[in-house]
């Protein structure tokens, strides 16, 4: 297992390679995709798994803002507008929960939702999703 920090690799990197503001924008976004990538699959995990992601995060954001270490990591966040890892999660699956809704895509997620009738409450725009147990996929 490489057990190099992050923020050592992404800043030998910008040294050995004399790479520019442009650069460090594009090896941030390489290495936020991938901590972006399939990261929905990762609600619920225990904080104790997800802190490790964060660490990641921190470190590239450190790394892209040449904060030192002491510095409060969450205005740093802001100021790249980007969101904590949980929040990011959470983000994604909302916002592919709307598209499958809105626009019944993909598909294959969209006929594994459920709407529940609303019930009369004041809160119309609420709409309750169906709790799907589990799924069994023919072999």
């Amino acid at each position: 297992m490489y057990t190099t920090p992050l923020s050592t690799l992404i800043s030998s990197l910008c040294l050995d390679h004399h790479l520019y503001a442009d650069d460090t924008t594009d090896a941030s976004s390489i290495i936020h995709s991938r901590l972006d990538y399939c990261n929905s699959l990762y609600y619920k995990l225990p904080k104790s798994q997800l802190s490790r992601f964060q660490q990641i995060q921190n470190s590239l954001t450190r790394t892209v803002m040449k904060a030192p270490k002491s510095c409060h990591i969450t205005p740093i966040l802001r100021s790249l507008h980007w969101l904590r890892i949980n929040e990011h999660i959470e983000y994604k699956l909302l916002s592919l929960t709307y598209k499958v809704l809105t626009i019944t895509q993909p598909p294959y997620l969209h006929n594994l939702i459920s709407v529940e009738r609303p019930r009369s409450t004041r809160s119309s725009s609420v709409v309750t999703l169906a709790r799907l147990g589990h799924l069994h996929h023919p072999l």
